[in-house]
């Protein structure tokens, strides 16, 4: 439950309509605080603060199962409460209308939360927002659009109240604030979920080679063959799970795995191949290339195929072979005739 200071023209309705863009590695077990528009009173209690600053605070009571999915799996480390599956979560988003399917995070101008008086670590401030100036200026930034973790500072009671703080400066804009209970996954779990999702078909990439190569119309066909990369563009090792974007129109692939790793680390969700975007949910292996990198036939120096026009491939290696060798034989016989031609004329 939780209760804030003011009221909007807003209807609760139209507000509570807000979905927040889908994060990967977070999966949502419960809404502590259901979206709410961010409506603040002129008073603020922080310390120092610059004219005009807005100030909204909420009350929360959690209840004991969402007290007990976080203080029965938390740990202690150097004597210090570590929580590395469940956390209390703070999204705050741009409110714009029509509500749009997905929103993105979005950040008050000068943000500042605190909960039960005690600063939350917010994400940082973007390095080309104005480098030039001091950092109390640079406070008063936008910061980046990512989740706001506030576990440390909740009191995990189902009767003790959590006052949440939040102070921005306003510009005009509406924002929407909400709390949620999510556990982490690692990069671990959503490759094994991104593989129990079945896959693209062997048939329907196989059906796309085919079109693709066997094209009359010259601006859309490429060549008669197709050179596929078993290197991941990320990694620079022999894929393992390739993977693309079902949005995606090329062949080539990426290796799952270290797609997913890079993401946790910096998300950007960006193909490595074509740079467009690339969400989680919209990943899909390609079993036709799966089949490719496990099969037996590959040697571990093979870093390429062929695709042929019928659908099959071959390995690239061993047309190179075939190529030299017979170039070999030409020059070997070539340099017989020679000898043979030399040692006639004397």
């Amino acid at each position: 439950m939780a209760s804030e200071n003011n009221s909007d023209t807003l209807s609760i309705e139209t507000v509570a309509q807000i979905k927040y863009k889908n994060l990967p590695f977070y999966e949502v077990i419960d809404e502590v605080i259901k979206p709410t528009l961010l409506t603040g009173t002129n008073i603020c209690t922080l310390a120092q603060f610059p004219e005009g600053m807005k100030e909204a605070i909420f009350k929360l009571v959690l209840s004991r199962e969402q007290v007990n999915f976080v203080s029965m799996n938390r740990t202690i480390s150097h004597g210090k409460f570590e929580y590395p599956y469940y956390q209390y979560q703070i999204r705050i988003c741009q409110f714009i209308e029509p509500v749009p399917n997905e929103s993105p995070d979005y950040m008050p101008l000068g943000l500042r939360i605190r909960v039960n008086t005690r600063e939350c670590q917010l994400p940082l401030i973007p390095f080309n927002a104005q480098p030039e100036l001091t950092l109390a200026l640079r406070l008063e930034c936008r910061r980046s659009a990512d989740p706001i973790d506030c576990t440390e500072n909740v009191k995990l009671s189902p009767i003790n109240y959590n006052d949440i703080t939040i102070n921005w400066n306003p510009d005009n804009k509406k924002y929407v604030f909400s709390m949620y209970l999510v556990k982490k996954l690692t990069a671990e779990t959503l490759v094994k979920k991104l593989q129990d999702k079945g896959g693209r078909p062997i048939e329907e990439t196989k059906n796309i080679i085919i079109e693709t190569l066997s094209n009359d119309d010259p601006e859309l066909a490429t060549t008669s063959t197709y050179r596929f990369s078993l290197v991941c563009p990320l990694s620079m090792m022999r894929m393992k799970i390739p993977t693309k974007s079902i949005h995606c129109d090329h062949l080539q692939c990426f290796d799952a795995t270290y797609f997913i790793l890079m993401n946790e680390k910096k998300p950007t969700w960006k193909c490595p191949i074509c740079n467009k975007p690339c969400f989680y949910n919209d990943l899909l292996v390609d079993n036709y290339f799966l089949e490719v990198v496990s099969s037996p036939t590959l040697k571990d120096c093979t870093n390429e195929v062929e695709i042929l026009p019928d659908g099959t491939w071959r390995i690239y290696e061993d047309i190179k072979k075939i190529a030299e060798f017979g170039w070999n034989v030409g020059w070997s016989y070539m340099k017989r005739r020679m000898t043979i031609i030399r040692t006639s004329s004397v």
